[in-house]
């Protein structure tokens, strides 16, 4: 009795296991078959917000699905960031993410909410987006060198912006700051495009300004740019050499990843990297990305992972000499 008694409670055990197995499995071989919410934590207009809405209009034709660019500021970009965190691992909600997800832990420290490294699933390092040092015009510089020279004859009046903290505006300020040894005073405010308007405005006397968002102020005239960020110049502004030729060390760039939460089934992980890095080398996309400034990456999701951990250390450095912290 007990032989056959046994057989039927086996065949029932791997039955039932194979029900759970195959409705999952089904998912994922259908992935995606409703719209995926792609999160930007800040508000319109900025950098990130111009990337995400052009990356997700490609995305949208190759999976065949919407890709709905919602906007989540505030809270120095935790807001829209520990929601996709807090959402389910399924691939229905990501987060395009920038520098400031790796520079939060030295700007929070304990306080911080979350771990860019466990807390989320890395998909792809999409783009790098440089930054442009930039003055009101009514600055008395034409320069990078003339600027720090004025910032050290007159310590404390001179400010710059930033979209927050956290942002590469906040950041590369920071980073001058640290590099070049003077004393500037940083003006946050609630979005990309609120600063750079604030500059054309004259509120603040400079700014590191994303390209996609400078570019049409600089050939307007409103704004003056007198360095790039990185390590190389910018083919929109070919007569502006790198900052780093100025103050030496001083090399940074606003970087742009496609995150998802932690946990994200390895099917899913490696479609959306596939239909990202195709959507990058799109030629339509690639040259819209090329008129914004940025320069494409399309990272594996291990690459973007080590590049992540190398972006806490680094932060973490720059903290620790500046003291730089977020304020609530």
């Amino acid at each position: 009795m007990r032989t056959f008694t046994r057989r039927p409670l086996l065949k029932s055990a791997v039955a039932l296991a194979a029900a759970a197995v195959l409705p999952r499995s089904h998912a994922q071989g259908d992935y995606p078959n409703r719209p995926i919410r792609l999160i930007v934590p800040f508000g319109p207009g900025g950098a990130t917000d111009i990337v995400a809405r052009v990356l997700a209009q490609q995305l949208s034709k190759t999976l065949g699905q919407q890709v709905v660019v919602e906007n989540k500021p505030g809270g120095n970009a935790l807001i829209g960031t520990l929601s996709v965190m807090r959402s389910p691992p399924d691939g229905y909600t990501l987060l395009i993410t920038t520098i400031n997800f790796g520079a939060n832990p030295a700007l929070f420290r304990e306080k911080l909410p979350l771990d860019p490294v466990k807390d989320f699933t890395h998909i792809s390092h999409i783009v790098n987006v440089p930054t442009v040092l930039s003055v009101h015009p009514s600055v008395p510089a034409r320069s990078a060198a003339e600027l720090i020279q004025l910032a050290k004859r007159r310590p404390g009046e001179l400010n710059f912006g930033s979209a927050g903290y956290g942002t590469i505006n906040h950041l590369a300020g920071e980073l001058l700051k640290s590099t070049a040894g003077i004393d500037v005073v940083h003006v946050p405010y609630k979005s990309g495009s609120a600063v750079v308007s604030a500059l054309v405005a004259g509120e603040i006397s400079m700014l590191f300004a994303t390209t996609p968002s400078a570019l049409p102020f600089i050939k307007g005239g409103n704004i003056i740019p007198l360095a790039t960020s990185g390590p190389e110049g910018v083919a929109q502004l070919p007569q502006i050499q790198p900052l780093g030729k100025v103050v030496p060390g001083f090399s940074v760039n606003d970087w742009q990843a496609i995150v998802g939460p932690a946990a994200m089934p390895r099917p899913i992980v490696d479609r959306l990297h596939r239909e990202i890095v195709a959507a990058l080398h799109d030629p339509g996309v690639s040259q819209r990305i090329a008129e914004l400034g940025a320069e494409v990456v399309a990272s594996t999701p291990k690459e973007l992972e080590a590049h992540v951990r190398a972006e806490v250390v680094k932060w973490m450095k720059v903290s620790d000499q500046t003291g730089m912290r977020a304020q609530e």
